[in-house]
């Protein structure tokens, strides 16, 4: 025993003498062996001290190279996610024409988010897509043809204090806004300007204050205004006990400058009556103030013995107070099964009516799934998703779509995703 403690007392100052790992590695090894060769250690015993001297090194490896980066770097971390789908479209036109069209698509996602300090961070993300702030899917089928990659957010977010947050550049729009459904904007859209955050936490009451200004097109030389949105979203969420909460807000989403603005390449507007008829000028601002609210339920039949996970009941108004006439929407909806899609066999469903007046939000926002993304349109729409193990889920999202009017043309529309997340 006495020679064994021996022993390792020589590997260790050995092992702290060499500093470099390699070196420390190949002369640790020229010890043991002459050790044996005197009979001071066993072949067994030098294995078993080997193996501890392995382990030992890469810790130390590991920590050392971790060190020697700069410190945004060491805190770097990544996410992403790839999606494949496949989509299916029926729709009939006002001449009673029916069209079926099929198409694949894939969409892939990458964001790296690092804290520089400690009251500052940054986020970069890339996408795939054509541009479309409202979409980042790529059309498979094209003679398999290279597909291109979008900068799809590039922000910073400075927090002075625990409860101040500036956040500034391309953003995340859970950022900009908070919204239970897609009623005003499709989730796909990354927002560009600044946006001050407020939060505070009071016991069961957690309040917030989300305001700031965004950037929606550009000087020309026919439009000498600027486009800006200017946005104020006071909220609170409430929590009654461990399984009961709510959370409710009023946004003021005031687009100035878009009268007599030229819609975007990107807008629906020629086909959903926020431009003047014949023209591709708008001919209303947008001055939308949108209520919203969300009600959670987790274990709502434990009583009954039912093992349903949880249930939200959901919705929100909005009223483009520019117009006098088709100036307001609202959707409504519930969600129930598991609370997140984490493992095999969880489940989620959830069911949306939307109803959007022809003027009730600029058509450059809503959900691009859901008639193309016009305006002046209803529509019920199903998703179910289930789980196929850690990180992967399959999607079934159904929409069902008619224009508001004498000219319905109603439009069904389904999609079939495989969601990989990393």
């Amino acid at each position: 025993m006495n020679k064994l403690i021996l022993a390792v007392l020589l590997i260790g100052v050995s092992f702290a003498v060499n500093k470099p790992v390699f070196a420390a590695s190949t002369s640790v090894d020229a010890l043991i062996n002459k050790l044996i060769d005197k009979g001071v250690l066993t072949k067994e015993e030098a294995r078993d001290i080997k193996a501890e001297v392995i382990a030992d090194e890469k810790i130390l490896s590991e920590d050392q190279m971790k060190q020697q980066l700069p410190s945004w770097v060491r805190n770097l971390s990544f996410k992403g996610d790839l999606r494949t789908r496949f989509q299916y479209k029926h729709d009939k036109a006002t001449s009673d024409l029916t069209r079926d069209t099929n198409t694949g698509a894939i969409r892939m996602r990458l964001g790296i988010d690092s804290k520089i300090n400690d009251k500052l961070n940054a986020g970069i993300g890339i996408a795939t897509g054509s541009g479309n702030p409202r979409s980042t899917n790529i059309t498979l089928g094209t003679y398999s043809s290279k597909k291109n990659i979008y900068i799809d957010y590039g922000f910073a977010k400075y927090s002075p204090l625990a409860w101040v947050n500036i956040v500034g550049g391309k953003m995340l729009l859970n950022d900009v806004l908070w919204e239970p459904t897609d009623l005003i904007w499709d989730t796909d859209i990354t927002p560009e300007g600044g946006i001050l955050q407020l939060t505070k936490k009071l016991d069961k009451v957690s309040l917030f204050l989300n305001a700031g200004v965004l950037l929606i097109d550009s000087d020309t030389s026919t439009d000498n205004d600027a486009p800006t949105a200017y946005i104020a979203q006071p909220g609170f969420s409430y929590k009654f006990n461990d399984d009961i909460s709510i959370k409710t807000a009023v946004s003021l989403q005031s687009f100035d400058n878009i009268n007599e603005h030229v819609s975007s390449s990107n807008s629906a507007g020629s086909n959903s009556g926020n431009t003047t008829a014949g023209t591709s000028r708008y001919m209303y601002d947008y001055s939308m103030i949108n209520p919203a609210v969300e009600l959670k339920v987790m274990n709502p039949f434990k009583a009954m013995g039912l093992g349903l996970e949880s249930i939200k009941l959901f919705g929100e108004y909005v009223d483009n107070l520019s117009v006098s006439e088709k100036s307001t929407g609202y959707s409504a909806g519930i969600q129930l099964g598991n609370d997140k899609i984490n493992k095999w066999g969880d489940w989620q469903f959830k069911y949306i009516y939307a109803m959007l007046g022809k003027d009730s939000v600029l058509d450059i926002l809503p959900d691009s799934d859901r008639y193309g993304g016009k305006t002046g349109v209803r529509s019920h729409e199903g998703i179910l998703s289930f789980g196929l193990g850690k990180n992967t889920f399959l999607g079934f999202d159904l929409y069902r779509s008619e224009r508001i009017g004498t000219a319905k043309a109603p439009e069904t529309l389904g999609q079939i995703d495989w969601n990989l997340k990393f």
